[in-house]
């Protein structure tokens, strides 16, 4: 089985879709060991609208795919050019803009579904953003790991309540607190936090790479996460370690998509809000790690098992 996966280059996007890439990979070579199972990136960032809707990514060389997949909104017509020239599924790790439709498959967030939407056919629910995040048993934890976002569409930036927030933590961690940023956090925020909790040692987002936050992630006793960053909070989920979830203003008085399927979450007890947390100073116990990119891959190969009939 051989993947493509249509990158816009936005890093977020690029961890849904290769979570899922390893997760089939690894369900593949446990179905068929002998087979030839792996998958490529194929880049269209960079390239003018025209290039982009398309490319083939013939000069490439690489083999012909067997399933293609996207996730942003610029790799949809891309991905399905591509799939239907080389005859190959395509699979969209997100709400599409087009008519869901015109995919082979729709791996949908749950809180992005509404109504008769919800039903079978070829939109398939996820609990909340893919990604290749899993937990790390065997490493020792050493911190508490803070995760900072900023304003979006659905929160606003309250700089005092958050740092306010961070305070309460410090004062009440018995372990290391590490923070980092996200490109939307506003400048000022770092200079005024290292003024307001000096015990956080501080890593803004200019000075990480790739592999920083699953790094931390694997070494995290537990970790916060601002409400703003929810593909974040998926992956925290991953880990198996509790997470807290730390309160943003948000833009509207109706519950955004953001908040609705974070209160699935607060229901599920899989994280713990910051006010509910300052009542007794403890996060949710310890649930399983939530897999769902291992979930999904398992369906998939299910769903299609000529992809293994390929090799």
């Amino acid at each position: 089985m051989t993947i493509w996966i249509v990158s816009d280059g936005k890093r977020g996007h690029l961890n849904q879709t290769q979570g899922l890439a390893r997760e089939l990979m690894a369900e593949a070579r446990r179905r068929q060991p002998d087979g030839n199972h792996e998958y490529f990136v194929v880049s269209i960032e960079g390239k003018s609208r025209p290039a982009r809707l398309f490319y083939l990514g013939k000069e490439l060389d690489l083999p012909t795919p067997d399933l293609i997949l996207g996730a942003g909104h610029g790799t949809h017509i891309p991905l399905l050019h591509m799939a239907r020239h080389y005859k190959a599924l395509g699979i969209v790790c997100m709400k599409p803009s087009l008519p869901a439709t015109m995919f082979d498959l729709c791996l949908i967030p749950r809180h992005d579904l509404i109504g008769k939407q919800k039903n079978g056919g070829n939109i398939l629910p996820t609990v909340g953003a893919l990604h290749g995040i899993k937990p790390s048993p065997g490493t020792p934890k050493k911190h508490t790991l803070i995760l900072i976002g900023g304003p979006s569409k659905e929160f606003g930036w309250d700089e005092e309540t958050l740092i306010d927030q961070l305070a309460d933590i410090t004062r009440n961690n018995d372990i290391p607190l590490i923070l980092t940023t996200s490109r939307r956090t506003p400048k000022n925020f770092v200079p005024d936090l290292r003024q307001a909790c000096p015990g956080i040692r501080i890593v803004p987002v200019e000075e990480t790479d790739a592999a920083w936050v699953p790094e931390h992630l694997a070494t995290a006793r537990d970790i916060w996460v601002t409400q703003d960053s929810v593909s974040m909070v998926y992956e925290a989920l991953g880990t198996g370690a509790p997470v807290g979830i730390l309160d943003m203003p948000p833009r509207s008085k109706t519950p955004s998509r953001v908040a609705r399927g974070l209160q699935m979450l607060i229901d599920e007890q899989r994280v713990t809000p910051y006010r509910s947390w300052a009542s007794n100073h403890r996060l949710a116990a310890d649930q399983p790690p939530l897999l769902e990119a291992a979930r999904i891959a398992a369906i998939v190969l299910d769903r299609y098992p000529a992809l293994l009939q390929q090799n």
